[in-house]
This record gives C-alpha cells, structure tokens and sequence, in this order.
C-alpha cells in the first residue's frame, strides 16, 4: 500500500501551459482552414494536401500535449524516452488524417461523425498516455481509472466537436472569418480541457528503483520555448501555404474569368495606360495584348471626334465614379463599331484609382434600330399617304354627291312640282302622289347632303377650322342632347389643311367614343395656341376610361387619332379616372402655311 507521505506533490509553469494552449487555438484554426484546402482540392493535389496536412496537424496536436507535459513540475529530475516519444507521434497524425478525410467528404451524416470521432478520441489518447509513458524519473505513475475514462471520453466528444465545426467551417465565405476564430477558439479550449484532465488522472510516488535512462533526454526551458516555436511555425507555414494555395486558386478564377468575359475589357493603371487586355478585346477591336500594353486607349480605339467625351468620362472614373455611356469606337482595321462602355474605378494602395472599361459591341443591334426606324417611318409615310389619298377621295366623293347627285334631285324636284302645277283639280289621287314622291325627293336631297357632310364637310374648306369645331359640336349636342360647352377663339386658326384635317377628324372620332361609351351628360371643348402649338382638349363627366382600357390597344379608333397625331409631331394624351370622366388633349406644331408649301 502507497503511503501518504510518498505522493509527489505537483505543480504547474503557467507560462508553459499559456504556451500549450495557444498551440491548441492555432493547431484548430489550421484544422479548420486545412479542411478547406483538402475538400476542394483533386487528384494528386488532394493527396498531397490530405499528406501534408495531416502531418502539420499531428505534430500540432502531440506539440501540444508535449508542451502540456512539460508544463507539469516534479519534485524529482523526469527526463524522456526519445523512441517513445516519437512513437507517440503517430497515433497524432493518424487522428488528423481521420479528420481530414471526413470532413473533406461531400456529406458528414451521424454515423460517419460518430465513427470519425471515436478513432479521433481513440488515436489522441493514445497520444496522451503513449507521451506520459515515455517519461523516465526516480517515481511511480498510478492513474485514476475513473479520469481516465473521463479523459477517453472528453477526446471522444471534443473530437466530434472539432469535425463538426471543421465541417462547418471547410467552406470560405464572407461573414464567416469571426465565426471560425470562435470555432478554433473552442476547438482549442476543449482540447486543453481533455489533456488536463488525462494530467489529472495521474498520481506520483518516490520510488527506490533506479528509472532506466537509456535513450532518454532531459528537457531545459529552452528547449520548450524551441519546440513551441518550431510548432508554432509548422502550423503558420501549413496556414501561409493553406493562404497562398487559396490566393492562386482565386487567381487562377478571376484570370479564368477575366479571359472568357463576354465583352471586351481592359485593365488600365493610373496612368489610364492599359495594362491587360482579354480576348474579347482582341476579336472586338483586333488588337493583341502586345500591341495595347502600355498605351492609352484614347490613341487606339477612340474617333478623333470622341476623344474629348472619352478624356472627359477617364476623368470621372479618376475621381471613384463609375460610367456608362453608349459609346462610338474604331477598330484596328478603321471600321466603326457602336458599344456600350463602363467604366469601372478600382482603388488601388496609395489612395489611387486605376479603372476597368468594359465594351459590349452593339453594332448588329444599332443596325437593327436603326433599320426598326427606317421602317417605322415608311409605315408612317405611307399611313400619312393613305390619310391622304383617303380625305382626298372623300372630298371628290363628296362633291360628286353634292354637284352631279344633287343637281339630279333638284331638277328632278322642280319637273316635279311643275307636273303638279299641271294638274286639273279633279285628279286628286294624282296630286296625292305626286305630293307622296315630292316628300321623298326633299328627304333624298337631305340625305345626300348629310352623306356629302359627313364626307367631308363643306364649312371645313370654307369657313375653316375653328367654324367646323363648332358646327361639329352644335350637330353632336342636337343630335344626342349632351350639353356641349366651347371655349374656341376669335379668329380662326389658320394653318395647312393637312393638319386642319387631322384635328377635326381627331375631334369627330372623340365626340364619337363619347356617345359610344362615356354616358356623359356635358361635355367642354377647348380649342386655342399654347406656345407654337395648338392645342384641342375636350372634357366630359362619363364613366371615365381606365388604364387597362388604354394599354390594351384594342381600340382602333385611339390608335388611329394617336397616329395622326404622331405623323404630325404632335401627341395625343388621354386619362380618365373612373367615375370622374375623360379628358383627351392633343397638342400638334403649328406650322405657317407658307413654310408649310415651302417645305413640300
């Protein structure tokens, strides 16, 4: 039985065991930035990462429990078995090569996180008790059965803590950095939990038995604070090589990227000479990266004619503002081509600004607008002309009713009353018809005279514009009794027929939709000159057109009054709110007539 009085009493160098747990902390934080590196990498590289840093974190780890080792003083000379020491070292590396081939894996479910985390808790306690075997002094070593399982248990439990979070953690991403120090933080803290508590599990007794000091080495402070040292540059070298293999991926990516941009882009310095170019650029513009390198865009794909707005847009990105603008540029061979350039600043140390510019040609799709426009104006032009040629057959129309038929009905009206002068007073069954026909001759006559107006109103070409607004408005209130009130100027307006024409005819078209669908009780018509232009504008107090109503586009009759309007110049708005009635305003350039002749 041990006496009391043979347990050597320990204690602990602070320092060493501060020591020992920042080697913890960081031998985490290269856990979980290795098990990135490892995850993403593939083929030979993924071994040797897998290789690499498996060995980085065992001999982080057994640093660790080492350095922990250290920090526990006897009152007696323990000195090391080397051998076993080293051998200790391999159950370290082979816990971390189990961690780093789970959590490299695409998916971690519980079984294999149980499984990873029993071979960790098993392979670092090995460490920890292999390490304690190693120790050589005139002592015994007894362990607390009951620690110890704690100890196995708590490497079991940290370790699938650790893989969980390295897991977690494997993939970069931005707003994650505080996270994973937290993580590396708790990762290390548990693991100085479990060591100490293994140091716990041991007791010490004074022996009178000589150790065996063969192969054994004592260790001096200086020789902690060197393998600290040399630890802690292990894992800051696995870390840097972790960071420079991230920062040449990453490289590779945005020179990948840079190349295959669909639009042709060029890196300028602050100089705004060009420093890179992208293959886009060359196909685009024909330059090759040799022959752009170093020179200023403006002298090689900027117009003469453009360069003062490309100076001008060079300045704003110099001062941080980006640019877009729908620009005209040359290409080596002195073709023109239309492009959309951005103008991208880039900061860059010193507090100066280098700038992207990005061109996207939009040669194909200008000619295209371009061609859009051209047929856009020839439906116009021929619209225009069937407006024409229409009003001007109705006007021939019109007066072949008036003159030729009208002429007809009225010498047929003065035959037929002279017959029925003719007539004795006893042929009243005859004076009867003849009455009867004289009827529907006048009524004939009336017709042909509404049909010849409704053609093309005789007091249009006669009294002009303003006569025929309100003749117009006069026969639209008697013939619907909708209270029509006009607000027409003095004078006429006097300008080409062309556009007397269309603003009548817009006028009649909405007085028309008025009785078709406003319901309107009153209607006010305002007619006059507002700043070049005239201006129509008719209000009414019906239902009100809304908005679906008005995109739709179903209504041949608004697209008609707005394409006149437009062939013209003018504009023709429309807005209602339901309820509250309709107001169509059109507004056309006057033109005076005789810039109007000089102009045809």
């Amino acid at each position: 039985m041990t006496s009391a009085d043979l347990v050597l009493a320990g204690s602990y160098d602070y320092g060493v065991v501060a020591l020992s747990a920042v080697i913890a902390i960081l031998g985490s934080y290269a856990a979980l930035d290795l098990g990135e590196r490892v995850t993403f990498a593939r083929g030979g590289s993924r071994l040797a990462w897998l290789i690499g840093g498996c060995v980085a974190m065992g001999i982080g780890t057994w640093s660790m429990h080492y350095v922990g080792m250290l920090a526990f003083r006897l009152p007696v000379s323990v000195q090391y078995h080397w051998p076993t020491s080293l051998l200790s070292l391999l159950p370290s590396i082979f816990a971390s090569a189990i961690a780093l081939f789970v959590v490299s894996r695409p998916t971690m479910g519980w079984l294999h996180a149980l499984g990873g985390g029993l071979f960790m808790g098993v392979g670092i306690s090995a460490l920890h008790y292999t390490g304690m075997a190693s120790m050589r002094m005139q002592a015994m070593c007894h362990y607390s059965l009951a620690l110890v399982t704690l100890s196995v248990v708590l490497a079991m439990a940290f370790s699938l803590l650790s893989l969980r979070l390295t897991f977690l953690f494997r993939v970069e991403a931005s707003g994650r950095r505080l996270r994973k120090i937290a993580s590396a933080l708790l990762m290390g803290a548990a693991i100085c939990v479990m060591h100490y508590t293994g140091m716990a599990a041991a007791s010490y007794t004074r022996s009178t038995k000589v150790p065996n000091l063969s192969h054994a080495v004592s260790i001096s402070s200086l020789d902690i604070a060197g393998i600290g040292m040399v630890t802690v540059m292990v894992l800051n070298v696995a870390l840097l090589t972790s960071v420079l293999d991230r920062i040449q991926k990453q490289r590779v990516f945005l020179d990948e990227l840079f190349e295959q941009a669909p639009q042709a882009v060029a890196l300028k310095n602050v100089d705004n000479q060009v420093v890179r170019v992208n293959r886009e650029f060359t196909q685009v513009f024909g330059y090759t990266p040799h022959e752009v390198l170093g020179r200023s865009l403006n002298d090689l794909i900027v117009p003469e004619e453009s360069r003062h707005n490309a100076q001008r847009n060079a300045e704003l990105v110099a001062l941080g503002q980006r640019v877009d603008a729908e620009v005209v540029r040359q290409r080596k061979d002195g073709s023109l081509l239309h492009a959309l350039m951005v103008g991208v600043p880039v900061s860059v140390p010193g507090r100066q600004i280098a700038a992207y510019s990005i061109y996207s040609d939009i040669t194909r799709r200008k000619r295209a607008e371009e061609e859009l426009q051209r047929s856009f104006k020839q439906l116009r032009e021929l619209a225009a002309r069937l407006q024409s040629v229409r009003e001007e057959e109705r006007a021939r129309v019109a007066r072949e009713i008036h003159d030729e038929l009208g002429q007809a009905l009225t010498a047929i009206k003065i035959d037929l009353a002279s017959l029925m002068r003719a007539l004795r007073t006893d042929q009243e069954e005859e004076s009867e018809k003849a009455e009867s026909i004289l009827k529907l001759v006048d009524q004939t006559i009336l017709c042909v005279r509404r049909i010849a107006t409704e053609l093309r109103p005789g007091i249009l070409d006669d009294l002009g514009l303003v006569a025929a607004v309100e003749w117009a408005a006069e026969e639209f209130e008697a013939r619907t009794g909708t209270k029509c009130r006009l607000d027409l100027p003095q004078d006429d307006i006097v300008i080409d027929q062309e556009r007397t024409t269309a603003i009548f005819r817009i006028f009649q078209e909405t007085l028309t939709n008025v009785t078709r669908h406003a319901e309107a009780t009153e209607v006010d018509v305002r007619l006059g000159r507002e700043d070049g232009h005239i201006v129509l504008e008719v209000r009414d107090n019906g239902r009100g057109i809304g908005q679906e109503q008005l995109s739709t586009g179903r209504s041949l009759g608004i697209l008609g009054m707005r394409e006149r309007a437009l062939l013209l110049g003018g504009e023709l708005i429309i807005s209602g709110t339901p309820g509250k009635g309709t107001i169509v305003r059109l507004r056309i350039p006057q033109a005076h007539p005789v810039q109007s002749e000089d102009s045809e």
